[in-house]
């Protein structure tokens, strides 16, 4: 048996893991296990790749794991291998945890055959009912099994500068593509999420003299990150959601409130309260989120309690109840889960305040100039850069950004072999992962995961979510495979 694993980030290290686990002591040595990857990223994927230790983890150290049976694994891993005694509640640089993903990669190695193979895959076709061809820039390999652990989808590009001299398309890794002339006077930053804020941070450690300006639509930050202590969850729990989901015909936002208020007394949270005054994302609203971080922390930690139950939820309501959610909820819902480190709101409430950094909302059209770009805001004000950083975010939406988006999965969409999803990524069947072709045909030895299931797993591309979906990935994968023989 043969099993390919394309791509070696959080999800492909995931399966590895999973498969090392899961196998029995004949089948380690009887499967074989091909990992295509590129050197840069093997082991680390593209979010903790080899970059400048002042990015940072938005995550505090103690929910970042990637094992499932030990939560404290990366804690512990921080411990004897950085000189950090006490990692509890920090954000820490993403490079480590991709040192750690690798660590674990070269363990679960050791226990399995596997070989590894810098190639880009460019294309997969079902051979037969029970075959996969992997073809890569160098080489062409049937295979039993498919995981499809590709990572990130492509950047977005709203404003069509893909390409032109001193747009910068991709912001990683920024000790490669953040370097500018020594005289450079200001950089413009497209956007205001968590990728603007790394490169916020990474240029003023490398370039103090460039002045920085966020360009936006809405001129939103995140919210910041709160105190937050561990909880037990009664109501938003797996097993208690799906017991929930099987007594109802039909699910609704008004029922899905009623759960999440319930359990957010349960815990004495005002959450109205909460959802009223915090998480607002504008400089008030970011000062306020540190003057009531105790309180902004309880909120956050049971939302991110809750988070193994959000595909569940999700997939069992119906599109006009998921077109409500994203119209009513969706955007303060998302910087509540994507929170900034407190230390980095200070530091931008700070220099904002002080005319160091400038905000410009409002955000309308950017034209390529001779010189660099002009930029023109909702009241026809102008202002000019000569480089800009696309700090926009990734393209969930794959039907409207295929031009954007890997050859691989450019291929695999234009032949059908992965189905774009309404609100995300492509479709699977969850929680069993196989993907779903364009005549509806599941592929149970097809496997993918991270934000290419992301209208499936809305919102919630996490290390916790990712590993859980290779756990169940892999164990469905072994019983179809065992079902064929």
């Amino acid at each position: 048996m043969k099993i390919a694993i394309v791509g070696l980030g959080v999800a492909g290290v995931s399966v590895l893991r999973e498969l090392s686990r899961q196998l029995d002591t004949k089948q380690k040595t009887d499967y074989k296990i091909i990992i295509y990857t590129s050197e840069k990223e093997w082991g680390t994927g593209f979010p903790y790749q080899n970059d400048d230790e002042s990015l940072l983890i938005n995550q505090y150290t103690e929910s970042m794991t990637i094992d499932l049976d030990n939560k404290d694994d990366f804690m512990n891993w921080v411990k004897r291998n950085k000189t950090v005694d006490a990692p509890y509640h920090t954000h820490l640089p993403r490079k480590w945890f991709g040192d750690y993903l690798r660590e674990t990669a070269e363990q679960c190695m050791k226990e399995l055959n596997t070989e590894i193979r810098f190639e880009k895959v460019e294309d997969i076709e079902q051979t037969d009912m029970g075959h996969y061809t992997v073809f890569s820039n160098q080489s062409a390999e049937k295979v039993d099994a498919v995981h499809l652990t590709t990572g990130h989808l492509a950047y977005q590009d709203p404003y069509h500068l893909k390409g032109e001299a001193g747009y910068i398309y991709n912001p990683y890794p920024a000790e490669e593509v953040l370097t500018f002339p020594e005289n450079t006077p200001s950089v413009g930053i497209i956007g205001s999420g968590l990728t603007a804020l790394d490169a916020m941070l990474y240029i003023q450690k490398k370039y103090p003299a460039i002045k920085l300006t966020f360009y936006s639509r809405n001129g939103l930050f995140s919210s910041v990150r709160g105190d937050e202590p561990a909880v037990n969850l009664h109501y938003f729990c797996d097993d208690r959601v799906k017991d929930l989901l099987n007594q109802m015909p039909e699910l609704t936002i008004g029922k899905v409130k009623e759960w999440f208020y319930k359990e957010m007394e349960e815990h004495q949270i005002d959450a109205n309260w909460v959802w009223k005054h915090l998480g607002k994302g504008t400089l008030e609203g970011m000062a306020l989120d540190l003057q009531y971080s105790k309180e902004l922390g309880e909120f956050q930690s049971m939302i991110r309690h809750m988070r193994t139950c959000y595909p569940f939820i999700w997939n069992a309501l119906a599109d006009n109840e998921k077109d409500q959610f994203l119209s009513e909820y969706s955007e303060q819902w998302q910087r509540f889960k994507a929170p900034i480190p407190q230390d980095t709101a200070k530091l931008l409430i700070e220099q904002i305040n002080e005319n160091a950094i400038r905000m410009v909302s409002g955000l309308e059209s950017i034209n390529k100039t001779a010189d660099g770009f002009k930029l023109l805001d909702s009241e026809q004000n102008s202002y000019t850069e000569e480089y800009l950083i696309n700090c926009t975010g990734q393209s969930m939406k794959v039907s409207d950004s295929l031009h954007l988006q890997s050859k691989l999965l450019q291929n695999l969409i234009n032949k059908g072999m992965l189905t774009p999803q309404k609100y995300g990524g492509v479709k699977i069947d969850y929680p069993s992962m196989s993907i779903i072709d364009k005549s509806e045909f599941k592929h149970a030895l097809f496997k993918t995961y991270g934000q290419m299931v992301s209208g499936v797993q809305f919102g919630n591309n996490n290390v916790e979510l990712i590993s859980h979906s290779a756990r169940t990935g892999v164990r469905h994968m072994l019983a179809a495979m065992q079902k064929q023989n």
